[in-house]
């Protein structure tokens, strides 16, 4: 009869297994277990999308298949004279192999990562207090050089000899110099004990002729100061005084693109009117990746390599007054109406504190400079303004909270991610941050007391795009991961690039492979994820950061994705798609004029498009792109900010009038 195996039957299968056998089988389900809990319990690699999960529910998944391959192993080494139990052994082999593989690559990835001296996203225990006398003697002259620079212009007027405020960090052993080489330049030297010098030319007006871009350049490679210029050691003095300013003088923009639905029109803009104004063009020194700011009739915007910041007329494009921080302004500035504050700090040695970031805040009058707070890690965002207060973030996660008037320190937190370049949202008390690589979280503005944090774990580079609010929700966008697509969305990929997310995901490394771009919804008040899109796929490489933030008109969100190049209109309430279409290789947020929605690309097309169904009604073609400086709105005019540092307004209703697609420039644009 069939049936159990007798005793004398499981001795001679026992017998048959020999001790050598008993052993390896031991030993590899020791292995297995051992496989099973690195996985729980390993530190993934910082910031990097290093997959699978760790901790204790997905354990429960990694102790279940140990289990199960254990018992194959078991039954598959009692019968391993047979073809089925061969099979299984060998099954289980292969397996037990892979997942070792897995293991050590990952063992080594982390070791390279933490050993890295420089990490992504920057690491706050990276960034060591700054020590400037230990810095190559390059590096020194280079600070120096830039805070020189800031100091250089106050009320947009040159003030010589340049002193610098004892509070503020500055090499011990540099000295300044500077020449005047034309009427509307001035070259700020700085040299190091050693005779190492670094020049940075500023450019004291703005309207520039076509000869600038190599007037801007031409003393930037030279590394020994002229016969001709002075060196010495700066006064140190005890800088901006606090004084009274004018209160309310001009209407506040206090956060990115004005407000938390990004609409870019401030409250006394007018849209769609018949009035007669006039374009114009005004160029500035530096190219140009933020959106403007406006005030009333003012323009705020700052310069992306050079630092400028400049403030123009509204109506006419003339230049109000210039200053200079002492990095680049990689976002758009903010103003309570009285004070306007900008953010500085490269996308390099800032984050180490190699190179100068903080903030600046200027009367916005009269330019008169009121305080520069230096604060490491590199700041690259807008900050928010609410009660006299600004508050702002770095890249390595530092959140703080300053005086408005005096820049005093109210309150300081550390997020758990770099907030890199996605300008934080102000709601009410409720300041929303996406952080790098996967993190949202909310804080409340009076207290500094965090009421949320979100990961989206299957998503990367959530620190490169705003979010936005519409109604209680705030909507988000990432880069999509190997396991961010669905099965039906991975069959749709090309083989190529299956193959590339597939071993990014059993073998991760240093560069990430992105299958498209997702948005979603959160609850504004818990974080919960209320809807998220289907993966937009065919990904392509984007300059810069990635990009992603929505706009909000009455009932309508339109968010362009540049990974998928592609520019999306849906509910904000359900997520629902109202229509899709290219996107020019555009990276900033859109424009929405009423019942049109107005997009500027990269390569150099601006689009209008009906927002109900997207219907293209015009199309204008410009020599220069625009890079992640959506358009916004002061008064009458629609002010856009080109990568080579034009100003160009153009009236709204000749934008809104313009229907014809193709190469099309409206008449008002000078």
């Amino acid at each position: 009869m069939s049936g159990s195996p007798g005793p004398g039957q499981s001795q001679e299968r026992r017998a048959s297994t020999g001790p050598a056998a008993r052993r390896l089988e031991r030993f590899a389900a020791a292995w297995l277990l051992v496989l099973a809990l690195f996985f729980t319990f390993r530190t993934p690699a910082w910031g990097l999308y290093d997959p699978p999960a760790t901790g204790l529910l997905p354990g429960l998944i990694y102790g279940g298949a140990a289990a199960i391959l254990i018992l194959c192993l078991r039954w598959g080494t009692v019968r391993r004279t047979t073809p089925i139990g061969q099979t299984a052994l060998a099954a289980v082999v292969v397996l037990m192999g892979l997942f070792s593989m897995l293991a050590v690559q990952r063992i080594v990835f982390s070791r390279i990562t933490a050993a890295s001296q420089f990490s992504w996203p920057p690491r706050i225990d990276r960034l060591a207090a700054v020590v400037l006398d230990s810095l190559s003697s390059t590096d020194q002259a280079s600070w120096a050089a830039h805070v020189a620079s800031h100091r250089l212009l106050d009320e947009g007027r040159v003030v010589l000899p340049i002193s610098i405020p004892v509070e503020w960090p500055f090499p011990s052993s540099i000295a300044l110099g500077t020449r005047r080489v034309e009427s509307d330049e001035i070259e700020v030297w700085a040299r190091a004990g050693d005779g190492t010098a670094v020049c940075l030319p500023v450019l004291l007006r703005s309207d520039l002729r076509a000869d600038s871009a190599s007037r801007k350049t031409r003393c930037v490679d030279q590394h020994e100061g002229p016969s001709e210029v002075t060196f010495a050691a700066p006064d140190r003095d005890t800088g901006p005084q606090p004084r009274s300013t004018s209160i309310g003088r001009r209407s506040p923009w206090p956060q990115y693109r004005f407000d938390a639905a990004h609409t870019a029109i401030a409250g006394r803009s007018h849209v769609g009117t018949d009035s007669a104004q006039a374009g114009w063009i005004t160029t500035i020194d530096g190219r140009i990746r933020a959106s403007v700011s406006v005030s009333d009739d003012l323009v705020m915007v700052g310069g992306h390599g050079t630092g400028s910041f400049t403030v123009l007329d509204a109506r006419t494009g003339e230049v109000h007054w210039i200053a200079r921080a002492p990095n680049w302004i990689h976002q758009d500035p903010v103003t309570d109406g009285n004070v306007v504050v900008v953010g500085f700090g490269d996308n390099t040695d800032s984050f180490s504190g190699r190179a100068p970031s903080g903030v600046a805040a200027y009367e916005l009058e009269t330019g008169r400079h009121l305080w520069t707070a230096f604060d490491g890690g590199s700041v690259m965002t807008t900050a928010v303004l609410r009660d006299s207060m600004v508050v702002y973030a770095s890249g390595v996660g530092l959140v703080r909270k300053r005086n408005l008037f005096t820049g005093a320190l109210e309150a300081i937190d550390t997020l758990p991610g770099g907030v890199i370049m996605a300008p934080p949202m102000l709601v009410g008390d409720t300041i929303v941050f996406t952080l790098e690589p996967d993190h949202v979280c909310a804080l409340l503005f009076s207290t500094m007391e965090r009421r949320w944090c979100r990961r989206i774990a299957d998503l990367r580079m959530m620190g490169h795009a705003a979010p936005a609010a519409f109604e209680g929700l705030v909507v988000v966008s990432g880069v999509g991961s190997f396991s961010s697509a669905s099965l039906a969305e991975y069959r749709r990929m090309n083989r190529a690039l299956q193959s590339r997310l597939l071993r990014s995901a059993l073998f991760p490394g240093q560069v990430e492979v992105h299958s498209g771009q997702v948005f979603l919804a959160l609850g504004l008040h818990d974080g919960s994820i209320r809807w998220r899109s289907h993966l937009y796929g065919d990904p392509r490489l984007v300059p810069g950061h990635t990009a992603g933030t929505a706009t909000f008109g009455d009932a309508t969100g339109v968010i362009v994705l540049p990974v998928s190049d592609s520019v999306v209109a849906f509910d904000p309430e359900t997520g629902a798609v109202h229509w899709a279409s290219g996107a020019n290789g555009a990276r900033a947020a859109p424009l929405i004029l009423g019942d049109r929605v107005l997009t500027a690309g990269r390569n150099g097309v601006i689009e209008m498009r009906k927002l109900a169904d997207g219907s293209l009604t015009c199309a204008i073609r410009r020599r220069v792109g625009w890079d992640r400086a959506g358009p916004a709105v002061a008064g009458d005019l629609v002010i856009f900010a080109n990568l080579d540092g034009e100003i160009e307004a153009i009236p709204t209703r000749e934008l809104l009038e313009c229907t014809v697609p193709g190469s099309q420039r409206p008449a008002g644009a000078q």
